[in-house]
């Protein structure tokens, strides 16, 4: 007897260890592992691991964990798991003195901070979108992304976990020009470098090629459309079997269905500011025979330096007279009510030896830098502004470049004035006098040539209809009072000198070019007003 009051004291002490009840009476027993969540390269987090049995009763037990790999997941005998490399490892779950219950047994994986799964699709065109699925890719955490060592746009991120956004999900991104034909993807983000093993087949050419002697029709666009990775692409170029020479110039159509306000935003950093003009239209085609573009008979256009009205160009001696402007890698051409009917949008080509980048955006509202006045939409001849009388005070040139017509006629002969007054120091508004002959020509009568806020010009012009046009020559938004006066002139008109009024012409001609050219070499960097309205436009 007294030999056994030490066993059963023993035998205390060891369930008072364990914890368990002393034999395994039932095969109906499990651990249950609470789920885990994702886990990232340096996360750790606690298990939480019961035994129960059939009833779903917990059962007192002491729990082990196990890796099949501590180099991808450590735990130790308290349950803290840590991710410490990246990798599969399986967790193993155990009851002490349980044997015959059912361990619970998990693989995990572990990703990297920075990871892609995949990449589709393999085969791309210049304004393609790649899809990249993976974790990390949460923009905000990333610095660039480069296919072939361009820089791509992101486009869109769409978080697989709404709760855990930067942990796996989608993010789209364009396909830039002039990324080359076989290209690998890299990404560079606070948790490090990523490259791509994988390269993609990158057809050397836009989503909407070929467009240079057909336009490509884009339709009604009710939700517009923005596209920053298209190319104007070099002249010589496959199709089909031969290489031939295509027409450089890309071309689309849209359609109002009724009429509304557009914006057209070109924006081009490669495609250099001396080569660029674009411009919208109201009639289009191209001529086989001719190997060109014509437009429409009562056609209008809008554009850097490109002018219009009723399919005439504004001239001197019979020449065409191209409108001074500096020149901008971008244009804005924003019209107010714009009506029914499908318009044309031709971009120029830009002779290098590989695509050029571009960005295009086509919206269904009026985009601008400054508000717009009151006299919009008068950006072409035929909503040209009545301006005898009392114009809308103040007047406004809302985007770099903006172009005011305004319209008036002359009965008896009269002297006519013209002031413009720009409230922007850095503003230099230009006029320009026309007579309207329409359909016949559009002769310039005066130029203004003067430098600074203040321009103005004088004429003696016999009865009939004019134009005045106001320029914005070095893109500068701004605002601004016009005033014109008229007054009968008679006897003054006759007695001018034969050629007095061309040669004054010419020389305005010749001033204007020469401020131009002077410019240019100086040209001034997109304002942070335009480069904050490109943005805009971009999201």
């Amino acid at each position: 007897m007294p030999l056994r009051t030490p066993l059963l004291f023993v035998v205390a002490v060891a369930f008072s260890l364990t914890c368990v009840v002393p034999t395994d009476k039932s095969g109906d027993l499990r651990v249950e592992l609470s789920p885990l969540p994702t886990l990232l390269v340096k996360d750790s987090v606690r298990l939480a691991a019961v035994l129960m049995d059939a009833a779903g009763d917990t059962v007192p037990a002491v729990i082990t964990y196990s890796s099949s790999d501590a180099t991808v997941l450590n735990v130790d005998s308290t349950g803290l798991l840590r991710a410490v490399g990246t990798g599969t490892a399986t967790l193993t779950i155990r009851a002490v003195a349980f044997e015959s219950a059912a361990p619970a047994v998990q693989v995990l994986r572990v990703r990297g901070k920075l990871e892609v799964d995949s990449v589709r699709p393999m085969s791309v065109r210049f304004g393609d979108s790649l899809e990249i699925f993976g974790v990390g890719l949460e923009p905000d955490s990333l610095f660039s992304i480069t296919l072939g060592g361009v820089i791509a746009q992101i486009s869109g991120f769409f978080p697989a976990d709404s709760t855990q956004p930067e942990r796996e999900g989608m993010l789209r991104v364009w396909v830039p020009p002039p990324a080359p034909r076989r290209a690998t993807l890299a990404l560079l983000g606070f948790a490090g470098g990523l490259f791509v093993p994988d390269s993609f087949d990158v057809a050397q050419r836009d989503l909407y090629e070929f467009n240079d002697t057909v336009p490509w029709a884009l339709g009604p666009l009710p939700n517009g459309i923005f596209n920053p990775a298209l190319a104007l692409e070099p002249r010589f170029r496959e199709d089909g079997v031969a290489t031939i020479q295509r027409d450089p110039t890309d071309w689309y159509t849209f359609t109002n269905t009724a009429a509304g306000d557009r914006t057209i935003v070109f924006f081009s950093s490669g495609a250099g500011a001396q080569a660029f003009g674009v411009f919208l239209t109201d009639s289009l085609w191209w001529s086989s025979p001719l190997r060109d573009f014509r437009v429409g008979s009562s056609a209008w256009t809008v554009g850097l330096q490109t002018y219009l009205c009723g399919g005439r160009s504004i001239t001197s001696n019979g020449e065409p007279v191209r409108i001074e402007e500096v020149l901008f890698p971008l244009s804005i051409i924003a019209i107010r009510g714009l009506p029914a009917g499908t318009y044309h949008i031709l971009a120029p080509y830009v002779p290098f030896g590989q695509p050029s980048p571009y960005e295009l955006l086509i919206a269904n509202s009026y985009l601008s830098v400054l508000p717009p006045d009151a006299a919009e939409e008068n950006d072409y001849c035929d909503v040209a502004t009545p301006i005898l009388g009392a114009p809308p005070s103040p007047l406004t040139i809302d985007n770099p470049h903006d172009i005011d017509w305004f319209t008036f006629t002359v009965g008896p002969p009269s002297l006519f004035s013209a002031r413009v007054t720009a409230s922007h120091p850095d503003a230099d508004l230009d006029l320009y006098l026309v007579r309207d002959f329409r359909p016949d020509s559009l002769p310039l009568i005066r130029a203004s040539s003067l430098s600074g806020q203040v321009d103005s010009l004088s004429a003696l012009l016999p009865g009939g209809n004019y134009f005045l046009i106001v320029v914005d020559f070095p893109g500068q938004s701004t605002q601004y009072a016009l005033t014109t006066t008229v007054n009968a002139a008679g006897a003054a008109l006759r007695s001018e000198p034969a050629g007095a009024a061309a040669a004054e012409r010419d020389a305005d001609l010749a001033r204007l070019k020469a401020k131009r050219v002077a410019a240019a070499a100086a040209r001034p960097a997109l304002s942070p007003a335009v480069r904050a309205l490109v943005e805009r436009a971009r999201r």
